[in-house]
C-alpha cells in the first residue's frame, strides 16, 4: 500500500515538474520569437493600425483632395501665376532643376477679398506650362465657395458636418481645427462653427502637432 502511494506521489511530482518546465519553455520561446520581429515590421503594423483607426473619408481626402488638372481645365484662363520659393515645411522631392509655382484664382463674385491659390511642385521640360500633367500639388488655400472644387468645396460647412464626414480625430486650434494623416494636413478656420477658410498642405514631416500648425498659420 505504501509502495503504491509513493508511486502516485512520484507520478504527481513528475506531472508538476513537467507542467512547470513547459511553462518556462513557452515563456522564453515567446520572448525569443517576439525579439526576432524586425522593428520596421512593428512600426508598419503600428502605422497600419493608426490609419485604420482614422476615418476612411479623411484618409482618402488627404491622399487625393482634388483632381487638379480637371479643376484647371474648368477655370480656363481665369488665373494668374507666379514662381514662388516655397516654405521650409513644404514637401520637396529631391529633383534637380525643380521649382514651385503658385496659381491664383480670383473670386469674381467677391465672396472674399482674399484670392484662392494653389502651390505646385514642377520639374522637367513642361515645368513652365500651365498644362503640365506631371506637377505635384503641395498646397491650396481656399477663401471662397467654389463648386469647381467638387469634394474639396468645404467652404460654409458646419463643424458638425465636418465631423460627420471626417471624424473627430483632429487638433483643436484657437479659431479652428486641423486634420492630418502621415505628412498631409488640412487646416480649417472656423467662424461661428462654420468653415471660413481652409488650407491643405503636403509637408516634409509626419510629426504634425499644434506647435507646427501654429508656425504654419502665423
Amino acid at each position: 500500500m505504501r509502495k503504491t502511494k509513493d508511486i502516485l506521489i512520484f507520478i504527481f511530482a513528475l506531472i508538476v515538474i513537467s507542467v512547470f518546465g513547459y511553462g518556462v519553455f513557452l515563456y522564453f520561446y515567446t520572448q525569443k520569437k517576439y525579439a526576432e520581429i524586425p522593428e520596421n515590421k512593428i512600426e508598419l503594423v503600428s502605422e497600419l493600425q493608426s490609419e485604420i483607426n482614422l476615418n476612411s473619408n479623411l484618409v482618402e481626402f488627404l491622399d487625393n483632395p482634388i483632381d487638379l488638372l480637371a479643376f484647371k481645365n474648368k477655370k480656363g484662363m481665369e488665373f494668374t501665376t507666379n514662381v514662388t520659393s516655397g516654405t521650409k515645411y513644404y514637401h520637396q522631392p529631391k529633383i534637380k532643376d525643380s521649382i514651385f509655382y503658385v496659381y491664383y484664382y480670383p473670386d469674381f463674385k467677391k465672396e472674399s477679398i482674399k484670392i484662392d491659390q494653389f502651390v505646385v511642385f514642377k520639374h522637367g521640360e513642361n515645368k513652365h506650362t500651365y498644362e503640365d500633367q506631371t506637377e505635384t500639388l503641395i498646397e491650396f488655400r481656399i477663401f471662397n465657395p467654389d463648386s469647381d472644387l467638387e469634394k474639396a468645396d468645404l467652404y460654409g460647412l458646419t463643424k458638425t458636418e465636418l465631423e460627420s464626414e471626417f471624424g473627430t480625430d483632429y487638433l483643436t486650434l484657437d479659431n479652428g481645427i486641423a486634420y492630418s494623416n502621415k505628412n498631409k494636413v488640412l487646416i480649417i478656420e472656423l467662424n461661428n462653427s462654420k468653415v471660413k477658410s481652409f488650407r491643405y498642405i503636403k509637408l516634409n514631416t509626419e510629426n504634425i502637432d499644434q506647435e507646427l500648425i501654429r508656425l504654419i498659420v502665423e
